[in-house]
């Protein structure tokens, strides 16, 4: 009952570590009911890596759930518009850091009274090349046609014109994911790239 108190709190430690000790059929019924997770083992060490298999767990299923909000920085030059809108279809060069699947795209327009407009034109939906599916675009590889889906897209040759420069739209939330769960994943040059965009789009 102490240990569900965590459930609450932070549910990845509701767990109760029982060393060389043993675990009443109630104790462990009332345990599974509430969602408390009980390891035992009577070798310390197997008890530890139990433990810790539990929380490499747990943080693969959260970056999962978190994969919609991590945002890879990229920059886009438009090269061809294949498909105006619903959705946008655009040939495109990787001018700085890498294209991915799933990664929300915007330009930055500015006005004649100075006043910047950010303008979302969806997530990106599929990378192919030569007609071949490309998980991941990077700077310097061959050009790539992008297809990018969303809802209220704006339209080439109204809102957009091919020489807008097209960038990952990145925010607090975004940052802060990749900080927590793929921190591993990013290059010191894509950090450096974030670093560029977050005044672009004024994240604080």
């Amino acid at each position: 009952m102490q240990a569900g108190v965590m459930l609450e709190k932070s549910p990845e430690h509701a767990v109760m570590l029982c060393f060389d000790v043993r675990v009443d059929k109630d104790a462990m019924a009332y345990a599974n009911d509430v969602g408390v997770k009980i390891f035992q083992a009577d070798i310390i060490y197997h008890l530890f890596d139990a433990f810790n298999k539990h929380m490499d767990q747990l943080k693969e299923r959260r970056k999962e759930e978190s994969k919609m909000k991590a945002v890879f920085p990229c920059v886009l030059k438009p090269i061809a518009i294949f498909n105006k809108k619903d959705p946008i279809v655009l040939g495109v060069d990787v001018m700085e850091g890498a294209l991915r699947m799933l990664t929300p795209i915007a330009a930055v327009k500015t006005g004649p009274d100075g006043k910047k407009e950010v303008i979302s034109l969806g997530r990106v939906a599929s990378i192919e090349r030569d007609h071949k599916a490309v998980p991941i675009c990077k700077r310097g590889q061959p050009s790539v046609a992008v297809k990018i889906e969303g809802p209220n897209q704006p339209l080439y040759g109204r809102h957009l014109e091919e020489k807008d420069i097209l960038y990952s739209l990145v925010s607090r939330e975004s940052i802060d994911t990749l900080k927590e769960f793929y921190r591993e994943d990013v290059s010191m040059d894509e950090w450096n790239l974030i670093k560029k965009l977050k005044p672009l789009f004024d994240v604080a």
